[in-house]
C-alpha cells in the first residue's frame, strides 16, 4: 500500500465519520503499515485487525473504538493516543510507547482465532505488552486478563476498576499506580515495584506477591486472607480491613440523618459521608436526601430504591452501582463515574424550591450530571427531564425509553448509545 493510498483512505474515513458524501470506513485489516508516519491521524472506528504497525508513529492519533484484534504494534509510538474502548485482543505491543495514552475500557484479553482449516482448530492469541511504556496512561476499567505486562513501565498508570485476572506483571514498575477496585485475582506480581500504589478495595485472591515492593502502598479494604506477604517489602504499607472499622458507623450516620430530616434539623445531624469507602455496601431503600457524599466510593454498592433528593454525590466513584428505581431529583452528580451503573427507571429530575413558609416559589433545582461518566450504563426507562447533562458521556449506554425532555445536552456524548424510544430535547 502506497502513502498515496493511505492518504486517500484517511480522507474517505474522515468523510464517513462526518456522514458526508463519498465517505467510506477505513479498512486497513492485515495491511503492512510498518514504520508508517501517522501522528494525529483520525482512525476512530477503523478496521485494523491483523495490521502490521511495528515501529509506526501514531502519537496523539485517535484510535478509539478501533478494531485492532491481533494487530502488531511492537515498538510503535502511541504516546498521547486515544485507544478508548479499542479492541486489542491478542495484540502485540511489546516495547510500544503508550505514555499518557487513553486506554480506558480497552480490551486486551487474549484473543480467540478460529482457523478456516478444521485441523488447526482454535488458537489463543495472548496480548503482549512486555517491556512497554505506559507511564501515566489511563486504563480505567480496561480488561487485561491473562495479558503479559512483564518488565513494563506503568508509573502512575490508572488501572482503577480494571480486570487483571491472571495478568503477568513480573518485574514491572507500578510505582504510584492507581489499582483501586481492580481485580487482580491470580495475577503474577513477582518482583513488581508497587511503591506508593493505591490498591483500595482491590481483589488479590490467589495473586503471587513474591519479592513485591509495597512501600507506602495503600491496601485499605483488601482481603489479605491467604496472601503471603512474608517476602514483600511492606514499610509504611497501609492495611485496614472493612470489618475492623467501627461497627455500625454508616448505620449510625443514617439514623442521625433520618432524625435530622424528620425534626427539620432540631435533632440528629445531616449525614456527611464525604470520601468514605462504601464500596459493595447494601444501602437498598436508604433515605439520604440532602446528605453529602462528595468523592465517596460507592463502587458495586446497592442503592436500589434509595431516596437521595438534593444529595451531593459529586465526584463519586459509582462504577457498577445499583440505582434501579432510586429517586435522585435535584441531586448533584457532577463529575461522578457511573460507568456500567444500573439506572433503570431512576428519577433524576428537578425539585421545586419552597419558600420559608412552604409556599411555591416557581423555581426548580435540576439534577446535575454535568461531566459525569455513564459509559455502558443502563438507563432504560429513566426519567431525566430538565436535568443538566452538559459534557456527560453516555457512550455505549442504553437509554431505551428514557425521558430527556428539556435537558441541557451541550457537549454530551451519545456515541453508540441505544436511543430507541428516547425523548431528546
Amino acid at each position: 500500500m502506497t502513502p498515496k493510498d493511505i492518504v486517500r483512505i484517511l480522507a474517505e474515513h474522515e468523510r464517513w465519520l462526518a456522514k458526508q458524501a463519498g465517505g467510506r470506513r477505513a479498512n486497513l485489516a492485515v495491511q503492512d503499515l510498518s514504520s508508517a508516519h501517522l501522528p494525529g491521524a483520525n482512525l476512530r472506528l477503523a478496521k485494523l485487525s491483523g495490521a502490521k504497525l511495528e515501529k509506526s508513529n501514531l502519537a496523539s492519533a485517535d484510535l478509539s473504538f478501533c478494531d485492532l484484534f491481533a494487530a502488531n504494534l511492537s515498538r510503535a509510538d502511541l504516546s498521547d493516543a486515544s485507544l478508548f474502548h479499542a479492541d486489542l485482543r491478542g495484540a502485540r505491543l511489546r516495547g510500544a510507547r503508550l505514555s499518557r495514552a487513553n486506554l480506558e475500557g480497552v480490551d486486551l484479553r487474549e484473543g480467540t482465532l478460529i482457523s478456516a482449516d478444521g485441523d488447526r482448530g482454535v488458537t489463543l492469541l495472548e496480548s503482549d505488552l512486555g517491556k512497554a511504556t505506559l507511564d501515566h496512561a489511563d486504563l480505567t476499567g480496561a480488561n487485561l486478563s491473562r495479558a503479559n505486562l512483564g518488565k513494563s513501565s506503568l508509573v502512575g498508570v490508572n488501572l482503577s476498576g480494571a480486570m487483571l485476572r491472571r495478568t503477568r506483571f513480573a518485574d514491572a514498575n507500578l510505582s504510584g499506580a492507581n489499582l483501586s477496585g481492580a481485580d487482580l485475582t491470580g495475577s503474577n506480581l513477582t518482583g513488581t515495584n508497587m511503591t506508593g500504589a493505591r490498591l483500595t478495595g482491590a481483589r488479590l485472591e490467589g495473586a503471587v506477591l513474591r519479592g513485591t515492593n509495597l512501600t507506602n502502598a495503600d491496601l485499605a479494604d483488601v482481603n489479605l486472607d491467604g496472601i503471603d506477604l512474608s517476602m514483600c517489602t511492606v514499610d509504611r504499607t497501609f492495611v485496614e480491613r472493612q470489618r475492623d472499622r467501627k461497627p455500625g458507623l454508616v448505620e449510625e450516620l443514617v439514623r442521625g440523618h433520618a432524625a435530622w430530616m424528620t425534626s427539620n434539623g432540631r435533632t440528629g445531624a445531616r449525614a456527611t459521608l464525604d470520601g468514605l469507602n462504601l464500596s459493595g455496601m447494601d444501602l437498598t431503600g436508604v433515605n439520604l436526601s440532602g446528605a453529602s457524599l462528595r468523592g465517596a466510593c460507592l463502587r458495586d454498592a446497592n442503592l436500589s430504591g434509595a431516596v437521595l433528593l438534593m444529595a451531593d454525590l459529586s465526584g463519586c466513584d459509582m462504577v457498577n452501582c445499583g440505582l434501579s428505581r432510586a429517586v435522585l431529583d435535584g441531586a448533584n452528580l457532577s463529575g461522578a463515574d457511573l460507568t456500567r451503573a444500573d439506572l433503570t427507571w431512576v428519577k433524576l429530575t428537578s425539585v421545586e424550591m419552597r419558600g420559608s413558609t412552604g409556599g411555591s416559589t416557581g423555581r426548580f433545582w435540576p439534577a446535575n450530571l454535568s461531566g459525569a461518566k455513564l459509559i455502558g450504563a443502563n438507563l432504560r426507562g429513566a426519567d431525566l427531564h430538565t436535568a443538566n447533562l452538559t459534557r456527560a458521556d453516555f457512550t455505549g449506554s442504553d437509554l431505551t425509553n428514557a425521558n430527556c425532555m428539556d435537558c441541557d445536552i451541550d457537549g454530551a456524548v451519545f456515541m453508540q448509545a441505544i436511543l430507541k424510544g428516547t425523548v431528546l430535547p
